[in-house]
């Protein structure tokens, strides 16, 4: 995938991907400073990875709440993030 930055500046799929691909990482916070630094300025000159991060940041908020505090079985949690890794897409439309 490749995206325009706000500077206008080119992303090439590869930062694109690799920020992508650690999203859930990122938004659980599990990732040590160094990468969540890197992915962070990524979204920060990105915004179609930006658009993607806030897009799943939304949907997890929206299960939190709608399950409250009761944590996922793991085996479940394993299921949906495959499904999520196997089907998501993103398209980037030139203006």
């Amino acid at each position: 995938m490749t995206g325009y930055g706000k500077d206008g500046t080119e992303c090439t799929g590869d930062d694109c991907e690799k920020a992508l691909s650690r999203l859930y990482e990122f938004l659980d916070s599990e990732l040590d400073a160094s990468d969540a630094d890197e992915i962070r300025h990524h979204l920060a000159a990105c915004e179609p990875c930006l658009d993607a991060f806030d897009a799943e940041e939304a949907m997890k908020k929206l299960i939190k709440r709608g399950c409250g505090d009761e944590p996922a079985p793991e085996q479940l949690r394993a299921k949906v993030m495959a499904v999520f890794a196997s089907r998501t897409t993103i398209t980037v439309r030139q203006s």
